[in-house]
């Protein structure tokens, strides 16, 4: 039993250790033959035909947007509850977002609110699986095509995760993932963008790299080609040689951590069954969540969050949503659902990193909260 547990876990692998000393003394950290092998290893991964690796996932999303055709005056529809390394890439763009509600219940976006809310501006719809809980991408993606909008998936911590039987990602035009220190695969820092057309994979490549084509950009003798015209000038967004070894070195053990996670999610669902004051976030039953984190909604939630610290247990309201933020220049709107979620939901730890006693600890602490709570409050009603 560990006198503090952890919401998330780094990995940190022997293996991870020997390949960075080796790329180091080599001197080949920038460029080098583990990119295309951390791009294909996740080609494998998620099924995806084409993935461009990125400094990290803000940056593909950029990419994705712009590709989708994203421009100063547009509305991309997406949900206020997510991290900042989602939404930014549309202010980025100077485009305004348009705040989607969630479903009852859940972490994920309403399909009826969603559908209200397309107008003539609207370029893209950013469905994020919240901590790898899968939303409901394959229906929007038939909205999106209907109405002929860009559908790009935000897997940022939801790699392995599974919707309708195929992995996240697979509805989308576009797909983005994250490879920042406490996700499923720690890169140090990093994204992908994977897409579902070549020729927007092949775009995405140049503009990672300033708009360079390399396949034409030095002659023979290595110097840089004047003959090799650049059309579209990109930015420097690209994943390193090293930060893809340490990717690469970390796939042989992720279906097994993966598993671990699940396995403690089965457990804490067991032991926190029936127990008032607390109910999981609900999970469609054709979906197999990632759990970045177990995603609870509790009674008196700022209390019950303050005695899961005061016990060791590293809880979390996971997000601050993201339209209290004048920056991005959105027309408010009501979000019932979202006001809910905000205000009640917490995420508490499940990972590989736990050991059972872990997660015995982390449920009895989380009856335990929610027990004090129910006293304090008949107490405070005498």
């Amino acid at each position: 039993m560990s006198e503090v547990i952890p919401l998330y876990g780094v990995v940190s692998l022997p293996e991870m250790e020997a390949v960075a000393l080796d790329i180091l003394r080599s001197g080949r950290i920038a460029g080098g033959e583990w990119v295309p092998k951390f791009e294909e290893s996740l080609k494998q991964l998620t099924g995806l035909p084409h993935v461009v690796s990125t400094v990290d996932m803000t940056s593909a999303l950029f990419l994705a947007l712009h590709l989708s055709g994203v421009e100063e005056g547009n509305e991309v529809l997406t949900t206020a509850f997510a991290c900042l390394s989602t939404n930014s890439a549309i202010a980025q763009h100077k485009a305004l977002p348009v705040w989607v509600d969630v479903s009852p219940g859940t972490v994920s976006m309403d399909l009826a609110d969603l559908e209200s809310k397309i107008t003539e501006k609207t370029k893209a719809v950013i469905v994020y699986h919240v901590a790898g809980y899968p939303g409901p991408a394959k229906a929007i993606s038939e909205l999106c095509k209907k109405h002929n909008i860009a559908l790009i998936e935000d897997c940022d911590n939801a790699l392995l995760a599974e919707d309708d039987g195929v992995p996240v990602g697979s509805h989308g035009d576009f797909a983005i993932y994250s490879f920042y220190p406490n996700r499923q695969i720690n890169t140090t820092e990093g994204g992908a963008l994977a897409c579902r057309s070549e020729s927007m994979a092949i775009k995405a490549r140049q503009l990672r790299r300033f708009g360079i084509d390399f396949s034409t950009f030095r002659s023979k003798s290595g110097e840089i080609s004047p003959a090799s015209d650049i059309p579209e000038i990109g930015w420097g967004m690209t994943l390193n040689n090293l930060c893809s070894a340490l990717g690469c070195a970390q796939i042989p053990t992720l279906h097994a951590r993966q598993e671990r996670t699940i396995r403690n999610v089965q457990t804490l669902r067991s032991l926190l069954s029936g127990v008032d004051g607390i109910t999981p976030v609900a999970v469609s039953q054709f979906s197999k969540p990632a759990y970045w984190v177990f995603l609870l909604f509790v009674d008196n939630r700022e209390h019950v969050l303050s005695e899961l610290k005061r016990k060791g247990v590293m809880a979390s309201i996971v997000h601050q949503r993201n339209d209290i933020y004048s920056g991005f220049s959105a027309q408010a709107c009501a979000l019932p659902h979202t006001d809910y979620l905000q205000a009640n939901v917490i995420g508490v730890p499940c990972g590989w990193w736990l050991e059972e006693d872990d997660v015995i600890q982390v449920a009895s602490a989380l009856k335990e909260a929610v027990g004090v709570t129910v006293i304090n409050h008949v107490d405070s009603g005498a």
